[in-house]
């Protein structure tokens, strides 16, 4: 990233990774890495504000819901569901 990206560009990324683990409940450093790197950018770009981080934060988990909600029932986010849904 660079540091004069557009905020909403960074925020969209930042939705955009979020939202990849979320939905591959990644543990991995790699994705994690790439959220903390996004994150820091929208943090230090002059035009912050919480707003568009609270934002980008809600749409990623609007997206993983609708993710959860039209997967297959033989994937294995839908099994991971049904697994959290009965426990």
């Amino acid at each position: 990233m660079t540091p004069e990206a557009n905020i909403s560009a960074l925020c969209h990324e930042f939705t955009n990774a979020l939202t990849e683990v979320l939905a591959e409940n990644a543990v991995g450093l790699a994705r994690r890495g790439r959220i903390a790197r996004v994150h820091a950018a929208v943090k230090r770009h002059p035009e912050y504000n919480e707003h568009a981080l609270c934002v980008a934060v809600e749409t990623a988990f609007m997206r993983w819901e609708a993710l959860q909600n039209n997967a297959p029932p033989d994937t294995e986010i839908s099994q991971a569901v049904t697994r959290r849904t009965a426990a």
